[in-house]
Formats: C-alpha cells, sequence, structure tokens
C-alpha cells in the first residue's frame, strides 16, 4: 500500500525547468538568433592509458619523492597496496581485457566551444583531448579523438568515466517497510478495540454525566436558621441557589448548557486504557522521529554515510518523505485538538462517586467587541466559523480534575473552587454559608464555631488559601511549543532541513526558540506574580470552642470569630461584630483614603456586602487595618448597638468571617487574571479572513510552482515554500506587539492593565464618560459657609461658625462618620472638612458607656453620640441622635442631599424659594447638602439606642444648608480639551446634583460658555425640560435637538442634563436611546444608575468609563475600557488603574491605545507585504525562470531583516496629541487593503521593469540561465545568474523599504525620523544592499554571490580577485558581474522604488489623496459611523 501511495505523490527525481513562454537564449536584442556561446570552467575526466609513458605530456606523472613509488592512481604513495586504481570503477582487474593505469588529474579547467547541453560530457572529452594534443587544434567535435570509451574489453587509451551504475530502487518490501506496515495496521486495530471496548463499557454513560451549576449552593448556618427573626427576615425571600436540572438522554452536547453551568463526567482508569494513551504518546514521538530518520538519511548520517542509505535514492526518499509529512501532520493536529480530552479517552467513563477524574466541560463565550465594523466578507466568515464551532463543540473547554477525598467526603478543585459530592444530588457542588442577611442575625454569630463545625464547613468550601500553579520552565516551554503555530512552523522546517535549507532553518530555529524563550519567560514571571498575590497565609486569632486559639489563615471558614490588630491584613471577606478599624482598600478598590470601618447594629437592617450601605461594616481580603479599636487608642467598651456582652479578656476589635478563597473579592480578582474572559475584537474577527485570504492566496502559489517547477515531487517542495512564505508563523504575533509595547509604555507612566486584549480598544474609544468628585475635581471639599434657616427664611451665608446657633454647632460637630486615629482624622473627605471647620475635637475618654463618641467644643461644651446610621446612597442621607450633656436633651440631626431632606423633612420647614437657593449655590459650583434637626428632650438612651432608622428620622426641621466647594484638578480643562481635539465625547456621570456638575462642566471644559444647558427632572410622573438659566420650561426638547443637529459646529448650543430618576423615565419610556448622545449630564445617579448609563453608551459607540474606584466600581467593570484613577497596580475594580489621579491619565492611555493600534497594522500590513513579494514577487518570479535567490539571500532576509525591521517599526513613538480621528481597525478594510496591495502593484511594476531593462542588454540576452542541464532539485545551484541576482537585489530593497513605509505615523506616532532603531536598521541595511549592488566584485559580495564569479573569470574581466574565495559558478559564463552602468541603473530604479513606495503611503493611504477619496465616498454612500456632538 505504501508503494502505491508514494507513487502517487512523486514521480520522478530529477526535474527540468525552464522559462513557460520564451526559451532562453533563443535570440538577441535586435531579434538574432543567439549563437552557441562557449563555456568555461569545466574540468577533464580521467584518462586511463596501458602505461604511464602514454599519458600527454600535460599529465605526465612527477618523479616520485625518495622512497615512494608511483601508484596506478597516477600519484606517489609509501605503498600501493591499498590504493584504488579509478580506472577500474571498483571491479576486479581481471575483469578486464588489459591493465589500465591512471594518469594524473588535470588541475585546469578547460573551455568548450560552442557548448550544447544535450552532448556536454562528450565536448568535454573533446575539449580535454584538443588541450593534451590528442586531437589536433583544427579538428572539429564529432571527429575521432584515438580515445575509446570506458569498457572492460577495450585495449586503447580510455576516458576513466565509469559507467552510471543502476540507481537503486525502494522496493517498499523492505524490512523496515514491513515493520512499518505492521506498526500502523497493528496500531488501527488496536484503536479500533479500544473504541468497541470502550463503547460497549460506556453504554450507559449519558445517564451518569450531570450538570452542576457554578454558582454556590447556599447553606444556612444552624445557628441562624433556628433564629426565628431570621426566618421572618430571610428565609422567606426564597432561596439563593438555582436548581440546576440532571442532563438526560436528550441533552447530552455540553454546547447545550445553561448558561452558568458546567457538565461532569466521571472517569476511572483502565489498564488497557492506559498501555493506549501511553502507546499514543509514543506514537506521537515516533511521527517527528520518523521525519528526522528520513532528513538524517538524505544527509547520509543513517546507514553507512551514504546519502539515501535507507531510502535507496532521491526520488524515493523525496516521495517517502512528502507521505510521512502529511500523515505526521495529520496526527499532530489531531493531537493538538484534543489535547485536553486525550487522556479520559483512554479511560473509561463511569457514575460521579467511582470516578478517579471529573471532566468538567463548559462553554466558553467570547464577548465581541466591534464597532459597526464588520463588513459583509466578515459576517460570512465569522458565521460559517461559529457554525464550525458549535457543530464540533470548539467553545467547550474540558478540563479534568482530579477526585480527592477527606474521610467520606468526595471532592474535586476547579479553577480554585472546590466542589464537594452531594450524595443526594448526585453530583458536585460549590457550596456558600449564608451566615445572615441582616445585621442582627449575623451578630448572632459572635461565638464561633467549634472545632466539628469548622472541619465540617472547611471540607466543603476547601482551605481559605489559593494554590496557583506555575510550571517549571521546562514545562512551561513545551506548554508554550505544543500550538498550533509551533506545529505550522514545525513543519515547515522539516521542509526546510530535508531540501538542503539547513542553514537558513537552523537560523529560523534558533529565532523560534529565542522568541519561545522570551514568551516562557515572562509569562512565568507573570504567573509568579500572581502567585505571590494569590498565595498569602498568616497567623491569626480565631475563637473555636468558646476559646481563642492562634490558627493559620488557611484554616479559616465562614462562621469563624477573628480578633483585629494593627497593621494586619485582611485574609477574608468578613463583617465587624465589635470595635472599629480604619482599612487602607486601595490594594482593591483603588480608594486612596483610609475607610472607616463600623460594627453592626443590633438591628434587624438588611446586610448586603455588595450593597454601598454595607460596605462600612464590611472588610476585605487583601486590605490592610491601619489602626482598630485596642491598638490605637486603649480599651473601651463596644459599641452599644452589638448588644455583645464586654469581656475585657476579649479582643476590642472583631470581624466575622462571611467569605474565604474564591468566595472573596480578592479571590475573584485572582480568578479573572488566572481565567480571563475572552474577548472578540475587530481584528480577531477580521484575522480568520484575512488568514483564509493569505490560505488561498498561498494555494494559488503553490498551484502555479507545481506548473512552474515540474509538476513533481520536487516542485512540491518549492510549493509549500511559497505558503511558508505567503502565510507568515510570526502574524499571529503581529498583532499583539504593538499592545504589549504599548502596555509597557504605560507601566512607565504609571499606568496600568491587566488585560492586554483592551489596550486596542482604547486606540478606538469614542465616548469617555466621567465621575466628578475626585475624578474631575480634587477628592476633599473645601469648606465654605453654612445658610441658617429659620421660620422658614434663609438667612445669611455664614462662613464663621462660631457665629451660628448652638444647634447648628451642634449638629456640624456631631452629624458625621469621621473618627480620630492616632490624632489624625478619617472618614468620608466632606465629614472630616466639615468637623475640621467647627474647631471641636473628639474625646478619646468617653464618660459615658452609652454612647458612642464624645465631642468637645472650644468653649468645652461636651455632647455625646448615642447613636448613628450611616451615609447610605439609596437613601442619600445620614443621621445621629446626641446628648446634650448641659440640657440632657437628646438631639437627632439628619444630613443629606438637599432634594433628600426636602422630602424627608416637615413640609412647614421648608423656604418657598428653597428650590431656587439651593439651585443659585449649585450654578456656582458649590456642593450643597442639608441639615434637618428634631429635639426628642430628655429620654432614656437606651430607648434611642434601640429606635429604627425611619422613626428616628421623621418629623425633623429644615435648619440650614451646609455648603462646600469642590475646586478642579489643574490639568482637567486640558485634559477635556485633548479629548474634544482628539474626537472623543466627554460626558459626566456623577452622584452630585445636577446644577453643580454644570457648573464643572462649564469650568473644565466639556460644556462650551455660550451653550445652554437643559435639566430634565421629574415633576408630576413626567420629565420637564428647563434651562438651567433661567428656568423656563423647554416645550419641545426634540426641536432644540434638531436645532443642534443642523448646527455646522461641533461644539453644540444647547447641552442635556437628566437626574437619575429622569434617566429611569426615559428608559421606561423608551426615548432614552434617541436622546442619549445629546445628554452631557447625568447626575444624582447611584451605582447602578452608572453601570445602566454606561451600557446604554456602549451600544452606541466604544466607550471608556474613569473613576476614582469608590462608588463607580461596577461602571468601570461594565465599560469597554474602565480607568481606576488608583494607587494599586493590579486594580478589582477595572483594566486599567493609573497612580497618577490625573484625568491627563485617560489623554495618554487613548494616545497609547492609538499608538498601540496603529503599530499593530503597521507590523500586520509589513508582515501581508513581505507574504506578497515572497510569494508572488519573488518566489513564483524565480520559479517563472527556473532559478533560486542565492541562499545568503534567503539567511539575510529570513533570517535578520523581517525579524529586526518588524521589531523595528514596533519602536515607533506615540504622538504628543490625540488626533482628530482614530485609527483603523479593520484588517480587511479599504483603508489597510489600499495600502498593502497598492504597495504590492508598485512592487511588482518595479521588478518586472527591473526585469524588463535587464533583458534590453545585449550583453544578458543570450547568456540568460539555462535550467534544463540542472536538476531544479539542487536548489542552492540555480543563483549563479543574472536574474536571480537582479531579483535578489529588487526584493531586498522592497523587503527593507516595507519597513519604512509602514513607519509613517500619521496622527497616531510621531515623526518617521523618531524611531530611531527603525532609521539605524533602515539606513544600515539600505546601506548593505546598495554596497552589494554597486560595488565591484569584492569578499562580501561574493558571500551573496551578486556580482562576482570564478576567480580566473572575474581577473579576464579586469576585476581584482585576489580576496575572492568561492566555489565554483554554476553558469557557462563563469560570473554574475554586471556591468557599472547597469548597476548604477538598477540602483536607481530601486531608489525610486522606495521614494514612489512612500510617496504612495505618505501622499496617497495617508495623505491629501487619501482624505478627498474618504470624503467623496462619504458624500456618496454616507458614513456609517454613529455621528455625534463632541
Amino acid at each position: 500500500m505504501l508503494r502505491y501511495l508514494v507513487l502517487v505523490t512523486g514521480l520522478a527525481s530529477v526535474a527540468y525547468g525552464f522559462p513557460a513562454f520564451n526559451t532562453p537564449n533563443s535570440v538577441d536584442v535586435e531579434g538574432n538568433t543567439c549563437p552557441v556561446m562557449d563555456r568555461s570552467g569545466l574540468m577533464c575526466p580521467v584518462l586511463c592509458v596501458r602505461d604511464f609513458s602514454s599519458c600527454p605530456d600535460l599529465i605526465q606523472p612527477s618523479e616520485c619523492p625518495a622512497g615512494e613509488q608511483l601508484c596506478d592512481d597516477g600519484a606517489c604513495y609509501d605503498n600501493c597496496d591499498d590504493v584504488e586504481n579509478p580506472c577500474l570503477c571498483g571491479m576486479p582487474a581481471s575483469d578486464f581485457d588489459a591493465t589500465y593505469k591512471a594518469c594524473p588529474l588535470y588541475s585546469t579547467s578547460v573551455t568548450v566551444k560552442q557548448y550544447d547541453p544535450s552532448t556536454k560530457q562528450e565536448q568535454i572529452e573533446f575539449a580535454c583531448a584538443q588541450t593534451w594534443g590528442l586531437v589536433s587544434n583544427n579538428a572539429t567535435f564529432g571527429s575521432d579523438t584515438s580515445v575509446a570509451l570506458w569498457a572492460t574489453n577495450e585495449t586503447r587509451t580510455m576516458w576513466g568515466e565509469c559507467p552510471v551504475a543502476d540507481e537503486p530502487q525502494l522496493s517498499f518490501t523492505e524490512t523496515f517497510c514491513l515493520a512499518f506496515y505492521s506498526i500502523i495496521g497493528a496500531e488501527v486495530l488496536l484503536y479500533l478495540l479500544w473504541h468497541v471496548y470502550k463503547s460497549i463499557r460506556e453504554r450507559h454513560a449519558a445517564q451518569m454525566r450531570r450538570i452542576c451549576s457554578q454558582l454556590p449552593k447556599t447553606q444556612v448556618s444552624p445557628s441562624v436558621a433556628n433564629n426565628k427573626q431570621y426566618e421572618k427576615d430571610v428565609v422567606q425571600s426564597g432561596p439563593s441557589s438555582i436548581d440546576i436540572p440532571m442532563i438526560g438522554e436528550g441533552a447530552l452536547s455540553a454546547s447545550q448548557l445553561p448558561a452558568g453551568s458546567m457538565l461532569l463526567r466521571g472517569y476511572k482508569n483502565d489498564i488497557s486504557g492506559i498501555f493506549m494513551y501511553y502507546l499514543t504518546l509514543l506514537s506521537t514521538a515516533a511521527w517527528i522521529g520518523l521525519l528526522m530518520i528520513i532528513v538524517l538519511d538524505y544527509y547520509g548520517k543513517v546507514k553507512g554515510g551514504v546519502a539515501y542509505g535507507l531510502l535507496a535514492n532521491s526520488n524515493d526518499s523525496m516521495s517517502v518523505f512528502i507521505f510521512v509529512w502529511h500523515l505526521a501532520a495529520i496526527w499532530l493536529i489531531a493531537m493538538l485538538a484534543c489535547k485536553r480530552r486525550l487522556r479520559n479517552y483512554f479511560r473509561i467513563e463511569c457514575s460521579l462517586p467511582q470516578a478517579r477524574v471529573v471532566q468538567v466541560e463548559e462553554r466558553q463565550e467570547e464577548v465581541i467587541m466591534t464597532e459597526g465594523s464588520q463588513n459583509r466578507l466578515t459576517q460570512l466568515v465569522t458565521k460559517a466559523y461559529n457554525a464550525v464551532v458549535l457543530k464540533f463543540g470548539l467553545n467547550i473547554v474540558a478540563e479534568s480534575c482530579a477526585t480527592q477525598h477527606i474521610g467520606a467526603n468526595q471532592f474535586i478543585e476547579y479553577r480554585c473552587t472546590r466542589y464537594v459530592f452531594i450524595e443526594k444530588a448526585g453530583s458536585f457542588e460549590c457550596h456558600a454559608f449564608v451566615l445572615g442577611e441582616t445585621h442582627r442575625a449575623l451578630l448572632d454569630c459572635h461565638g464561633g464555631l467549634t472545632s466539628a463545625e469548622a472541619e465540617a464547613r472547611l471540607t466543603r468550601v476547601g482551605e481559605n488559601f489559593i494554590r496557583v500553579y506555575v510550571p517549571s520552565f521546562p514545562v512551561g516551554l513545551l506548554q508554550e511549543l505544543f500550538s498550533y503555530t509551533y506545529l505550522y512552523q514545525m513543519m515547515c522546517l522539516f521542509v526546510w532541513f530535508y531540501f538542503n535549507y539547513f542553514k537558513l532553518a537552523l537560523v529560523q530555529l534558533c529565532v523560534i526558540l529565542i522568541s519561545a524563550f522570551i514568551k516562557v519567560f515572562i509569562r512565568l514571571r507573570s504567573e509568579r506574580r500572581v502567585k505571590m498575590l494569590a498565595e498569602r497565609r498568616n497567623q491569626c486569632r480565631v475563637r473555636r470552642n468558646g476559646v481563642w486559639v492562634d490558627l493559620d489563615t488557611a484554616d479559616l471558614v465562614p462562621g469563624d470569630v477573628v480578633a483585629v490588630e494593627a497593621n494586619m491584613e485582611v485574609m477574608c471577606d468578613g463583617c465587624i461584630l465589635r470595635g472599629e478599624a480604619v482599612v487602607d482598600e486601595s490594594s482593591l478598590t483603588g480608594e486612596a483614603m483610609p475607610v472607616r470601618k463600623l460594627p453592626l447594629k443590633n438591628e434587624a437592617i438588611a446586610y448586603d456586602p455588595q450593597n454601598s450601605a454595607s460596605k462600612a461594616y464590611s472588610v476585605y481580603a487583601g486590605t490592610r487595618v491601619l489602626q482598630c479599636t485596642g491598638s490605637s487608642y486603649g480599651s473601651a467598651p463596644t459599641s452599644l448597638d452589638t448588644m455583645v456582652p464586654v469581656d475585657s479578656a476579649e479582643p476590642q476589635t472583631q470581624i466575622l468571617v462571611l467569605r474565604t478563597r474564591t468566595a472573596t473579592d480578592k479571590g475573584k480578582l485572582i480568578q479573572r487574571i488566572l481565567f480571563p474572559i475572552q474577548y472578540s475584537f475587530v481584528l480577531d474577527e477580521q484575522l480568520r479572513v484575512s488568514i483564509l485570504a493569505l490560505l488561498a492566496y498561498g494555494g494559488v502559489s503553490f498551484g502555479l510552482s507545481i506548473w512552474l517547477m515540474g509538476h513533481d515531487a520536487t516542485s512540491w517542495f518549492y510549493g509549500l515554500f511559497v505558503i511558508s512564505q505567503a502565510l507568515p508563523p510570526l502574524l499571529p504575533a503581529a498583532l499583539v506587539i504593538g499592545q504589549s509595547v504599548a502596555a509597557d509604555r504605560l507601566r512607565r507612566q504609571q499606568i496600568f492593565c491587566i488585560d492586554l486584549p483592551r489596550i486596542n480598544l482604547c486606540g478606538k474609544v469614542r465616548l469617555m464618560l466621567f465621575d466628578k468628585t475626585g475624578t474631575l475635581t480634587h477628592s476633599g471639599m473645601q469648606f465654605y459657609s453654612v445658610q441658617e434657616i429659620a421660620d422658614t427664611t434663609f438667612g445669611n451665608a455664614e462662613q464663621n461658625i462660631e457665629k451660628l446657633s448652638d444647634q447648628i454647632q451642634i449638629g456640624l460637630a456631631s452629624c458625621h462618620a469621621a473618627t480620630e486615629i492616632d490624632q489624625q482624622l478619617i472618614g468620608n473627605p466632606v465629614d472630616v472638612e466639615q468637623f475640621q471647620a467647627t474647631g471641636w475635637r473628639i474625646e478619646n475618654s468617653r464618660e459615658d458607656a452609652h454612647s458612642l463618641d464624645t465631642l468637645v467644643a472650644p468653649d468645652h461644651r461636651t455632647v455625646h453620640v448615642v447613636k448613628r446610621f450611616e451615609f447610605e446612597h439609596a437613601r442619600q442621607s445620614m443621621s445621629v441622635a446626641v446628648q446634650d450633656a448641659a440640657t440632657g436633651h437628646v438631639h437627632v440631626f439628619v444630613k443629606g442631599s438637599f432634594e433628600r431632606i426636602k422630602k424627608m423633612a416637615r413640609v412647614d420647614s421648608v423656604p418657598a424659594d428653597y428650590d431656587a437657593v439651593t439651585a443659585a449655590w449649585a450654578k456656582q459650583g458649590c456642593y450643597v447638602l442639608a441639615l434637618a434637626h428634631r429635639d426628642l428632650g430628655e429620654m432614656d438612651l437606651g430607648s434611642v439606642s434601640r429606635m429604627p432608622r425611619a422613626q428616628l428620622e421623621s418629623g425633623c426641621s429644615l435648619v440650614s444648608l451646609l455648603l462646600f466647594r469642590n475646586t478642579l484638578k489643574e490639568d482637567t480643562p486640558q485634559a477635556i480639551a485633548e479629548l474634544r481635539g482628539g474626537d472623543t465625547r466627554s460626558v459626566m456621570v456623577t452622584g452630585d446634583t445636577a446644577l453643580t456638575a454644570a457648573y464643572i462642566a462649564r469650568e473644565c471644559g466639556m460644556v462650551d460658555t455660550a451653550s445652554r444647558v437643559v435639566l430634565g427632572t421629574i415633576e408630576d410622573d413626567a420629565v420637564v425640560w428647563r434651562d438651567t438659566a433661567t428656568d423656563a420650561i423647554v416645550d419641545d426638547i426634540n426641536a432644540e435637538i434638531r436645532a443642534v443637529s443642523a448646527q455646522g459646529s461641533q461644539v453644540p448650543l444647547v447641552e442635556l442634563a437628566v437626574t437619575e430618576a429622569a434617566f429611569d423615565w426615559l428608559i421606561k419610556s423608551g426615548q432614552i436611546r434617541h436622546l442619549l448622545l445629546h445628554i452631557r449630564i447625568f447626575a444624582r445617579m447611584t451605582p447602578q444608575g452608572k453601570i445602566t448609563c454606561v451600557n446604554l453608551h456602549m451600544e452606541r459607540a466604544v466607550t471608556a468609563m474613569c473613576g476614582d474606584g469608590g462608588n463607580d466600581t461596577g461602571a468601570l467593570r461594565a465599560a469597554h475600557v474602565g480607568i481606576a484613577l488608583s494607587e494599586a497596580e493590579a486594580s478589582i475594580v477595572s483594566p486599567f488603574s493609573s497612580a497618577n489621579p490625573s484625568v491627563m491619565s485617560c489623554v495618554t492611555l487613548l494616545r497609547e491605545g492609538r499608538a498601540g493600534l496603529a503599530t499593530t497594522l503597521a507590523a500586520y500590513k509589513f508582515l501581508v507585504n513581505y507574504a506578497v513579494v515572497m510569494a508572488l514577487l519573488l518566489e513564483i518570479t524565480q520559479f517563472y525562470f527556473s532559478v533560486i535567490v542565492p541562499e545568503a539571500v534567503w539567511i539575510m532576509v529570513d533570517g535578520f531583516t523581517t525579524s529586526i525591521m518588524l521589531l523595528s517599526i514596533t519602536q515607533a513613538r506615540t504622538a504628543k496629541k490625540l488626533a482628530p480621528s482614530r485609527p483603523t481597525g479593520q484588517l480587511i478594510g479599504a483603508h489597510t487593503l489600499a495600502s498593502i496591495w497598492g504597495q504590492a502593484a508598485i512592487n511588482i511594476a518595479f521588478l518586472y521593469g527591473s526585469i524588463g531593462l535587464l533583458f534590453a542588454q545585449s550583453w544578458f540576452r543570450c547568456n540568460e540561465f539555462d535550467s534544463s542541464d540542472i536538476d531544479t532539485s539542487l536548489w542552492w545551484l540555480l543563483g549563479d545568474n543574472y536574474e536571480a541576482e537582479v531579483i535578489s537585489i529588487v526584493c531586498l530593497f522592497q523587503f527593507i523599504n516595507a519597513a519604512g513605509v509602514y513607519n509613517f505615523g500619521y496622527r497616531y506616532r510621531r515623526a518617521w525620523a523618531t524611531n530611531y532603531l527603525l532609521v539605524l536598521m533602515y539606513s544600515a541595511f539600505l546601506a548593505v544592499v546598495s554596497a552589494i549592488a554597486l560595488a565591484d566584485p569584492n569578499r562580501f559580495g561574493c558571500v551573496f554571490r551578486i556580482n562576482c564569479g570564478n576567480t580566473q573569470t572575474v581577473r579576464d574581466l579586469g576585476y581584482s580577485a585576489s580576496t575572492v574565495h568561492i566555489s565554483e559558478y554554476n553558469n557557462p559564463l563563469g560570473h554574475n558581474v554586471m556591468p557599472r552602468h547597469f548597476r548604477w541603473t538598477l540602483w536607481a530604479m530601486c531608489v525610486v522604488n522606495i521614494v514612489v513606495c512612500l510617496a504612495y503611503e505618505k501622499l496617497v493611504v495617508l495623505g491629501p489623496v487619501g482624505r478627498r477619496v474618504k470624503a467623496w465616498w462619504v458624500a456618496k454612500h454616507g458614513d456609517s459611523k454613529i455621528q455625534f456632538k463632541l
């Protein structure tokens, strides 16, 4: 069978190529028939004579030195016993009729007159005989030379040209062939038997599979479940887990899994399967080894040092190689495709309880981020791709997890999360413990756990420690190499090594390995950083069995009570049971200010750690405790709210562990880094189309190669060379180079990225959304004044606190959440500024056990804080109850947004001009809060502490407005101006009031000073639009919008603003999408409202969100591009974080994103240009003439020029300013294709023009290369001619110039000359090629076999050849030295080629011509991009 397959693969070993449409050396430039040319440099064969005296004088043996004797080969030796006589041709002397001796070899070459390749050997013999005087000088070819041809029965002088022995043939019945058939047949049979055996054993496997939810199965703590109040408050709200049905007969496909679920399949080992698995691994190595053996046999390294010693001859060797190469490629591709499932295929599927290994399968969804950039071709290819993915389940990720046991419990670890087998459910589930959903329920857990409870929970959730596996360098290298990219490269290298292209193959192998080493080193270094971030553990004090013990933090479980100490790193998510703490959360949220954490309240208040209202009571893993009660300011009783008995030996600050491991926010961050979501940008979508196009292009070129090079096995190798050039192995890497360079530049500017693919998205951002406070403005507020309200009348604004009433002073001093640690105020910046303005102080020694804080005024008045409700975003307010020590009265103060306080205060206390006054302050840029008051008189403090919030805050009267100023950051106006100049719309999304936001928007330039701001608010359950300057109602907002759209300026005359209430109304009414891109300010937005706003903008264009990482965390995560102004290098809140709190970081990010995207496209175009020039210009052109450019040229192009120039392109520097447009992100868009194919057309024209110029030269015509007497498989002999020389020079210039062409920065990168590395390498390479092209024959040029020749021939041409040492030239002329005038003409053509290519890219593609064509197209067909005012 192998024999027939091989015969089909290749039928001839020798191919004779020739130009398809012209006959070499047929006519000269005048059309006259070419004379038959002489050929020099030919060597004479051995002359065999009966006696040495018969040798001609020129080759008479010389006298032997003393002690030596003349042997039959014509040389002198000490002993002739082992000397072989070349005249016998390896045969015994007895087979000859006469005895022959060999004359010494003639060391000088001869010239054959009127050389005819068809009678090459006869002409050489005649010329030699004439030179030696055996034939007269007047004799003509064909006359008798008196020298006979070699024969055993000859008795005359004869030529020592031994007869060509019959070429050994491979019969395909040799021992190794039979062994190959046997092994392949046995393997096929074994695989069939295994499949049948496996099918029988697994006939009921479908019923044993289960679907598991990725969401944890919540378990209610027994101590909590028995609590009646908890049942009333929480349990009735319904289960928090999702019930997933078990899989049945009709749902066997993992592709049909519900979102958030996984398919579990159990497997157990089988001795036969283990054998088959290792047999498969051995077979994989064997296919690679077999290819290596064939390659080594080609070089004679397998059997007896003889080439083709194993496979008989060149033809059989090539055919067997091609056959084995295809089988090996298919096998290795199959192994790569099945690598995650291969081991389990050789196991037996079983029920989950019996499983040794569980295969977890889940759908891997792609998040596609495009901006209306999918043209019809892309949509068609994407549709076909998705169909293939779904058909073959390529979107299913399979991972095998070994089952483990603790006692009777069976579990697996999947993606750092433990899943425990639940016998009742028959499946594995991850667990989360609900300790309570109210403050009171959580406080009931203050007693901690028993050892038994802790052990049971540890079994369920696993240890509180995330192990990150980082492979060793050799293992990491194998993982890197075992991919489709490296497989493609390896199969190409095998072809190159086999086809005597080993020098370049070695260079490419070194480049590939070095690249792989660098990638593995960088990857492992990154993984070690993640390992350091994840694998954190420490010792802590934990209450177990009612006593405090020291435990490893890895042993913590939900329900544990942990003692908190200063400088302690928190290793879990939890809530504070008693005491207070000041925590640094910058590593997670980016919040630079330390955050005060308060104890839970003994009330039925809902607790949700993800809700902003509960964050004041929550601590998170990965944060650090700066100070806590008991660690800095002495012993103090616990908060009255906790109602927990105080033990003097108890730690004063305690937390309740709620979540551990990957359930924590930090754990989720680690999971996001280790298992990132797959994003598909427009580049990725169109890369598929591009690869298909290049493959089709390579296929056509492959067919042309087969046709031009002789329709045989040799032409297959040439065709594969073309494919490897048409689809460069570096192409996928080129698409990530730009973003890698951009990430490094961002890092140097203190902007950190944890999601590299988002960098290209930064280059396409059109909408930039900003938080206000802490982002556009400084984080802190400056106290401005207080405006009292008395008898529903506003007083004057007063900045001197001492002039305010005692009641207002007490309210200002107490209605806040600031605290003092080590004589430093900690808390919300507004609260801190407010308290500092009063001049009061917090007394550390509290006088009353019922008080939370004791506050002392400058005149020594004292008040005690009895109860405090922290600020809630949902309520937009906070409140306190304080006791005036002088009067004993209890006062309630409520502080919050002026809109909220107006609604909750007594109606008769609200001034008639309240809205106008607050609006006026807001228009002046003031941050306006309102303060309400209620005097409860003398009351029992215990009763006050038990009062619910609604009751405490009811019945309050408005008493004042609190005014703060929030100043712009100094560079905010510049950043907004740059964004507008960069064609990016800026939008404000803030929790502040609309009028204050409008003021800040004007100050920073987001709203033009000449523009009107129309505010939408809810009045009578509908949105009413009012002009903020005149308060006049705008009846038809759509008419205003049409006027804005009709104006020519990019700066709108009318800007819209909405409150969140109006925003929600517009969503419900369906009007928001129409108005969205006309709204500049979104005010009074809650965190969830910000997320909704971002999502709506993302529907229209690529959207970025910038915030400080506080209450805009969700919006930062949701946006295409989120940047947190945070000092943390790896922030959980967004893909990007900036240690520089300036809004200019956004400008920097967009600049680097655009430069990175432009660099990515430049690298892509450079490699595609390489593919076009190599496959179409160089390869096909040289194949047409049956020539191959010299080996040194290949090495220079593939080994140095391509990789070095590609690296140099990526070093283009980023533009200093944002351009008024964005770079294209389309690989097959008009802009990209115009650049690629325009350059290709220019290069084709100049290459063929150069060849036409060559054919117009009289010194060339009739000296054309004729490959009819050369074996084209010996490709290294096909470069010693003018055709290959001209092709080499022109293509070298074109290769190098492509990097210069795509170095143009246009608007996104700096000037061409600022890329210093590229300028240096570009100039150096051009200088080298110019020297090669222009110089007279010299050592360096002869390395490339350009303008060089045989030493004597070069001297005959009049050039110095003293330093030229090369192998003999393979053409009749013996050289390819072009005349000086032609060299300069050709060089000038190459220079013109360079100039035209540069001019085309600069003036047409990137310049005015291209812009005019685009403008014409847009005017005729319209712009597909969404248009909006900046």
